[in-house]
């Protein structure tokens, strides 16, 4: 059995269509969950390097809490955050596929995370091109420009070879969220977040099609 040690953040959701939930993270730092990763988990920043995080803690995979059905919002709000993201990558496990969201700097995010028919870039308007049957917006709150948290923020799309994840888009900052996209087959599906720390995450798992 996979040990876990720590403290994981869940955001939770009242079921339901147009039904949304909150949780509020914690402001206390503390140790993060530390476990043996599956035999599916890809540790990588972009399709082609590995990138482990920071501390090479790998992310739980195991006594995480329910998903979410789709038709719902999961919104946690930041705590003091000025953090930049710094590396993404994405793994497959048995019943879902992750995301993974590494931040630097100071604070802890939040975030809003829901399917929606669109990608649609903001501020602009338009209309982004996305990989998949079902588009996952995920908006990072509590986010700062690159110079003004002093870490480069990650700066391509990822493309996984495996799993029901098609792509997910490179994450762009204005005025204090970070906004990315993840394009799914046969999506929507429910979704489950968590928020990790030592080093910052915020993790994004999508059940399999049932």
């Amino acid at each position: 059995m996979t040990a876990v040690v720590g403290l994981v953040v869940l955001a939770t959701a009242a079921c339901g269509d147009g039904g949304a939930g909150t949780t509020t993270p914690s402001a206390t730092p503390t140790p993060t969950a530390t476990a043996t990763p599956s035999p599916g988990e890809s540790a990588t920043a972009s399709p082609t390097a590995p990138r482990p995080t920071a501390t090479g803690t790998p992310e739980p995979t195991a006594g995480l809490g329910d998903f979410t059905p789709p038709g719902t919002e999961l919104t946690a709000e930041p705590v003091d955050g000025r953090l930049t993201v710094v590396a993404v990558r994405t793994g497959e496990h048995d019943d879902y596929d992750r995301v993974v969201y590494e931040l630097a700097g100071e604070g802890l995010p939040g975030w809003r995370v829901g399917w929606v028919d669109q990608a649609v870039d903001d501020p602009s308007g338009e209309v982004v091109p996305v990989e998949g049957d079902g588009i996952l917006q995920v908006w990072i709150t509590g986010t700062a420009y690159p110079h003004d948290s002093g870490h480069d923020e990650f700066a391509q799309d990822l493309h996984p070879d495996d799993g029901d994840v098609e792509q997910v888009t490179r994450p762009l900052t204005f005025e204090g969220m970070t906004q990315s996209f993840i394009g799914v087959d046969d999506g929507p599906r429910p979704v489950r977040v968590l928020l990790l720390q030592d080093p910052v995450r915020v993790v994004v798992d999508v059940a399999d099609d049932a």
